[in-house]
Order: structure tokens, then sequence, then C-alpha cells
């Protein structure tokens, strides 16, 4: 009887562990990717594709322009929205020639694709790429550096680089001053160290022309949890302010309409309807949200801009060495049943349609042929498409040449992109 209990027990004890295995999170594409599924099947190349949805794009670019004050001015940044035919749109929409730069074969392009643009540099660039840019520019254009670009310094040492790229070129540059208004990425450190660099400014008089301050606050969006975001925010303006004082001491090189650039896709919000000492924000991921921007900030953003691949391969999905131990995997967790291998990978991207793939950690990610699981509930056969969000845009144009644009879930056009981006 003892024993009869114990195996009672004994089974009980099974079928209790057995209800805590995964649960099947395998879906079908809802209607808005089984639409853009059927598109890819019937007009894409069977090639990864980077997709840009126009309405999704439109609607985040009016909350934009609904948010922003009068007095705040944008600044489009090219490395998150690297493409000429992008920037055009945008541009267009949002009434700015405001350009952001972070390289210098971009910057080039940009010089070419806008002639008529405001150029800003988002980085110090080493002296030498500045140089080639001078080098590389057709003088043909209108454009005029002159007049239309601003390159940032962070440091003596560079200043006193640029000043000698000034005399080798023969013409004044305008620059800007980065500043560290707690990010701790560099720039000048504070007041003190931004006054000494204005002194060594004032002593080369002619070569550089300087225009204002740029302080980007992208530490605000991640304070930490004994810091409110309101307070963080209201510290790294409080810095800011205290540049500009020592700035305004300068009064043969301070400019009467200073540039005072700061912001960004994460912080935008807070600047536009709290106190803030900038009259620019640059910012670019925001139109497009990929997944590292998901804030409360940007709650009220659309998603917009998708990867999708094809399915090569629609398998069992087994283990190397470990097949005959397949059928006991699938059945613990059924997000293991099948393997899709899709057409490229290793992007900084999610798997996000059909709900419910991962990327294999027992297998590893390749950039070839990525290896997705999830349950045979997803219905995906090989020639259906996976679709990913990728987590930034920067850096990622470029891996795909062009972006393939959607209105309406209809396929309406390409754009080229910016090299570099």
């Amino acid at each position: 009887m003892k024993r009869r209990q114990l195996l009672g027990l004994a089974a009980l004890g099974l079928l209790g562990g057995w209800a805590l295995r995964p649960r099947d999170h395998g879906q079908v594409h809802d209607a808005y990717f089984a639409g853009l599924n059927r598109l890819m099947r019937a007009e894409g190349n069977g090639m990864p594709a980077l997709l840009l949805d126009l309405d999704r794009l439109d609607a985040n670019t009016e909350l934009l322009a609904k948010r922003l004050p009068e007095h705040l001015a944008l600044r489009l940044v090219a490395k998150s929205l690297a493409s000429a035919g992008l920037l055009d749109y945008l541009a267009k929409r949002l009434r700015s020639q405001r350009f952001m730069a972070f390289h210098q074969p971009q910057l080039n392009q940009l010089a070419r694709s806008f002639p008529q643009a405001d150029l800003l540099l988002g980085k110090p660039l080493p002296a030498q790429a500045a140089l080639h840019f001078y080098r590389q520019l057709p003088q043909h254009l209108g454009f005029a550096p002159a007049r239309q670009l601003t390159w940032l310094i962070d440091s003596e040492a560079r200043l006193s680089q640029y000043a000698e790229l000034a005399r080798a070129l023969g013409q004044p540059l305008r620059i800007a001053l980065e500043i560290d208004i707690g990010l701790a990425r560099g720039g000048f450190a504070d007041p003190q160290a931004l006054g000494q660099a204005l002194q060594r400014l004032r002593r080369q008089p002619g070569q550089l022309q300087l225009q204002g301050l740029m302080g980007y606050d992208a530490q605000v969006a991640h304070a930490p949890p004994w810091l409110s975001q309101e307070r963080a925010f209201a510290q790294a303006n409080a810095r800011y302010r205290e540049f500009v004082a020592v700035a305004r001491g300068f009064t043969e090189l301070w400019p009467a309409q200073p540039l005072l650039n700061g912001g960004g896709s994460l912080t935008y919000a807070l600047h536009s309807r709290l106190d803030s000492p900038l009259n620019e924000v640059a910012l670019g991921s925001a139109l497009l949200k990929p997944g590292d921007f998901d804030t409360p900030l940007l709650e009220q953003h659309q998603a917009a801009l998708w990867i999708a691949s094809p399915v090569l391969k629609a398998v069992d999905g087994a283990l190397p060495f470990l097949h005959p131990a397949q059928p006991l995997l699938a059945a613990w967790n059924r997000n293991r049943q099948r393997a899709y291998y899709l057409h490229g990978g290793r992007w900084p991207a999610t798997p996000v349609s059909p709900p419910g793939l991962a990327y294999d950690p027992l297998y590893g990610r390749s950039a070839n042929q990525e290896r997705l699981i999830g349950s045979a509930a997803s219905g995906l056969r090989a020639d259906d498409w996976v679709f990913l969000r990728p987590a930034v845009s920067a850096g990622l144009f470029g891996d795909f040449g062009e972006l393939q644009l959607l209105r309406g879930g209809r396929a309406v056009g390409r754009w080229a992109a910016l090299p570099g981006g």
C-alpha cells in the first residue's frame, strides 16, 4: 500500500514538473506582417532587405513637429538616418536644412546632396580627416564650408591642430566646442577647462571662428534609481549653463547668436517641455524608433524600420550530436520544435514576427545562415519571410545598401544609403 502511495506521489510530481515546462510562444504573422510576408514573397528579390514604413515615419514626424517649440531648432542626425533620400524627405517635412554628420565620406556626400545645408560635426574628427574633406570637395557645388560647416573641437590639442589646418588651407574654420555635461564621454570637462581653451583661441585670431557649444545628455534617459530623470535633466542643464556663462565672458569670441546644440532622441521630449538652455536639438533615431529607443519618453513614437529575410530552410530543431534527444527536448520546450535558417544574419536586431522566434543560444549566431528556433505554431515554410526589429539604425543602412519603402503595405520605391551608413 505504501509503495502504491509513493508511486502515485512520484507520478503527481512528474505531472507537476511537466506542467512547468515552457509555454508555446509560437504564433503566425499578425495582419500587418502577414501582408508584408505576401508582399516580399511576390515582389522581393530573395535577398535580405531593410524596410521603411513611410506611414509610421510620417506619424513620428508629425509627433516631433507638434512637440518642438518654435525656439528650438531641429538638426537631423545623418548617422541614424543615413540616406540622402530619407534626409531630403524629412528635411522638407520638418522644414530644416540642418544636418549633423559623423564620418568624413558621409560629410562630403551631404555637401554634394544638400549644397544649401548647414552641417555640424557630431564628433571630433582627426585633422587629417578634415583635410581629406577639403581635398575631396568639388569647387563648383556651391557649398561654402566657411559659412555652412562647423567642426567639433573637444580639447586644446585638437584646437591647435585645427588652427594649423586653417593656416595650411588659407581659410578660417568654423568650430563648436564639445562640453561634458555629465555623459563622461570627453569634451571639455568643466567650465575652467573651457575657459583655458578660449584663452588659447583668443591668442589665435582669425583662424578659428567660434560658433557655440555642443553638449550631449544621453545619460539623463538612463538615470539611476536614486536619481529621478527630471533631476538628472536639471543637473545636466545647470552644467550647460555654467559653460555658457564662461563662454559669454569672451565677448570678442562669442557670437551674437551662438549655437547651443544638444539633446538627442532619448531626451528631446524633455527639452521640448521643460526648461532648457538649448536653442537646437539634434536627433534621428526617434523618427525610426529602433529597439534600443523603447523608452517612456518615446512611447508615442512607432517602430518604422524592419529587417526582412527569407527563410531558406525550415527543418526539425535538432542540434548537432543531440539528434536522439530532440523528441524529448521538443516535447519539454515546444519553442525548440523547429529551426529556421535565414538568408544572412548576425544583425543587431531582434526577431519580432512571427512571434515566438528566438536566436538559438545552444547553436550560436551566423552572418551567413542565421538560425532561429520556434514552435510549429509559427507556420513558417521555406520562402516565407521573417521580420526583425533593429536595435539601432546607426551603421545599419550600409549593410543593405538601400531602404525599401512601404506605404499602405505596398512597395513604393527605394532610397540609397549614404557612405558610412
